[in-house]
This record gives structure tokens, sequence and C-alpha cells, in this order.
């Protein structure tokens, strides 16, 4: 039988899903982003669904709990998606510098010519 809370979280995760596909649809996602966060949800549900699966991973990882397991995952990804994030602004802050520049030397440009 299912308990609230694992009953909450489908429900979340379903309209989490439904999310990701208007967000795709609406050219706001792109295919790699829409697999992966497809997946994450996927994934949180069958391990919401049978939590005693993380203790199994984890002890043949070497790892004592389920829970640590969850934990140290975690973080790689939020560190993962952290550093791709910074990477990409990164280059969104070199193109503006580009563009900023370049309609900085057309506006001299027209303003010798007058």
């Amino acid at each position: 039988m299912l308990i609230l809370f694992q009953l909450l979280f489908i429900l979340f995760s379903l309209f989490a899903i439904i999310s990701v596909i208007k967000r795709k649809r609406e050219g706001l996602l792109g295919p790699k982003g829409m697999i992966f966060w497809i997946g994450f949800w996927l994934l949180a549900v069958i391990l919401v669904l049978w939590p005693n699966s993380t203790g199994v991973v984890a002890n043949y990882l070497g790892i004592g709990r389920g829970a640590d397991l969850v934990f140290y995952v975690s973080l790689v990804v939020i560190f993962y998606l952290l550093f791709k994030l910074n990477v990409k602004l990164e280059s969104l802050g070199r193109d503006v510098t580009k563009v900023v520049r370049a309609k900085s030397l057309e506006n001299e440009k027209f303003k010798n010519q007058n």
C-alpha cells in the first residue's frame, strides 16, 4: 500500500514531467535536457516506490546506507550541473561583450559620418 508521501511524490513527479514536456514544446528546453529531467523524475519515483533498492546498490558499492548513496549521487549531480551552468554563463558573458563592442563601434562609425 502506498503511503501518503509516496502518493504525493508521484503526483508531484507527474506534474514535473508534464512541465518538462511543456517546456520542450515551447522551445525552452532541448532534447538532452528533456531526456535528463524525465529520466531524473522517473528514477526518483522508482526510488520512492522501492526505497530498499538504494540500500542494495549502496551495499554493492561499499556504502553503508542507501540514503548516503542518494546524498552522494545528488551532490555529484548538483556540482556537475553548477559547473555546466557556470560555463554557460561565462560563454554568455563573452557573447554579450562581443555584441556590445560591435554595437559601440557601429555607433562610433555613425557619429563620425555625420
